[in-house]
Formats: C-alpha cells, sequence, structure tokens
C-alpha cells in the first residue's frame, strides 16, 4: 500500500517508482534461478536528493478493496499516486 515516505539518510519525501516482487532462490550449476523458493511483494521508492532506491514491503491488501485500472486491466491498489503495474497516471483517480 502506497504511503508518504521520509528518507532516512537527507530527510525528503521519496518518489514512488513502482511495486514488484523480490525473487528468492539461489543459483544452480547451471546458472539458472531456482524460482521455486517464492517471492517477496515490495513498493520501490527512490529518493529524488540522494538518488537511493528503498524497498518496502507491501503489506497484503484485501482483495474487495482492489480496482481495476484502465490501461492494463491488472487489480491494483486504489491508493498509489500511479498504476504500480504498468505505471500510468492519471489527474483522477483509476
Amino acid at each position: 500500500m502506497y504511503k508518504e515516505i521520509k528518507c532516512e539518510k537527507c530527510g525528503n519525501t521519496l518518489d514512488f517508482v513502482r511495486q514488484d516482487n523480490i525473487q528468492f532462490g539461489k543459483e544452480s550449476m547451471f546458472f539458472d534461478r531456482d524460482y521455486s523458493k517464492g517471492h517477496l511483494p515490495v513498493d520501490i521508492y527512490i529518493c529524488p536528493e540522494c538518488e537511493e532506491y528503498h524497498f518496502i514491503k507491501t503489506p497484503p491488501c484485501k482483495k474487495e478493496e482492489l480496482v481495476k485500472c484502465k490501461w492494463c486491466c491488472k487489480m491494483v491498489d486504489p491508493n498509489y499516486p500511479c498504476c504500480p503495474v504498468c505505471g500510468h497516471k492519471e489527474g483522477d483517480k483509476w
């Protein structure tokens, strides 16, 4: 869920980039990823001042709270400033 977060280093408000998954697993001897270990959903933010990325674990959102993005048709949390999947920004909410 999107929230306004301050940078620990400089105190500026972080800009929301997108929502993504951090993949768990390890490299095999054939240099391919073992994707059976799961993933962690995160919100990705960047500080406009020090340009550091911040990864914040995404809390689960109830299914009935989600809305459909008009551009990518994915179900997303309506509190984000832009679609966390396709990144489309719209003046009015979804």
